[in-house]
């Protein structure tokens, strides 16, 4: 299939997904040994189309078969191959392996601009948005309760307060939220780079259970701001909602 879409492309071209092959020994761990003349057949058809296999920023195994003790394998499936004017042409290009909770297989990413630094506007009217993930958070029930008692009648006052107390406690709250996130994506990839497979299976199940539940409450939050009302539930769309919200910042900037 490689060989034939590489007959008629014409100019750069990139091709990912899961390959099921492996190029080499250090892309499976566990199991049987790879066989070889299916390595050797794959490396073949990527120096005939003159392919780079990108390799991941971070990440490396992108399937593991969940299983528990001595029975743990993982591959590096999943992997994009492009054209060498590709890689020369964009010379930030990057991939990286996006930890999935649902799935044996794990999700990558190409960002031909993802080794390149960036900027992200900051507009800090956003911090006082109440975000529905947290309406049955206790810690925001005190937060609330001790603005609002304060000195004063006023309600305009009290509700000013309120926000101004949200606005820092809803970000080192969301702050604390994306740690949490990234450490477990760390615990992850360790685990499953790890050499031992004792306990390695049910250490997985049970990182990628909590890492779900975090996951959910990030959608939830992105979903709020972006004020997309047709989706409710379903796949993870955060970087479908970032875009969204930020849309919707730079509309209000340039209003005001």
């Amino acid at each position: 299939m490689l060989r034939r879409v590489g007959d008629s492309a014409q100019e750069e071209w990139v091709v990912g997904g899961d390959f099921n092959a492996i190029l080499n020994d250090s892309e499976k761990e566990g199991g049987r040994r790879g066989v070889r003349g299916q390595m050797y057949e794959f490396k073949d058809v990527m120096d005939e189309l003159a392919l780079v296999d990108i390799k991941p920023d971070s990440g490396w195994f992108t399937w593991v078969n969940n299983r528990d003790e001595g029975s743990l394998i993982k591959e590096r499936l999943d992997r994009f191959l492009t054209s060498v004017s590709v890689v020369e042409n964009y010379p930030f290009i990057a991939t990286k392996v996006v930890r999935q909770t649902q799935s044996d297989h794990d999700a990558i990413i190409l960002d031909l601009w993802g080794r390149k630094p960036k900027d992200y506007p900051n507009d800090n009217r956003l911090s006082f948005k109440f975000d529905v993930c947290w309406a049955k958070d206790e810690d925001v029930k005190k937060v609330i309760e001790r603005a609002w008692n304060r000195d004063g009648t006023n309600y305009g006052d009290k509700i000013e307060r309120v926000r101004s107390a949200l606005g820092p406690w809803q970000c080192k709250k969301y702050g604390k939220m994306k740690g949490e996130i990234r450490k477990l994506q760390k615990q992850i990839e360790l685990i499953i780079d790890s050499d031992s497979r004792e306990e390695s299976g049910k250490m997985l199940k049970e990182t990628r259970r909590r890492l779900d539940f975090l996951y959910a409450r990030e959608e939830s939050y992105w979903a709020q701001r972006s004020r997309s009302r047709w989706l409710r539930e379903g796949d993870r769309n955060t970087r479908f909602f970032h875009p969204k919200a930020s849309g919707r910042l730079k509309r209000i900037i340039l209003r005001s």
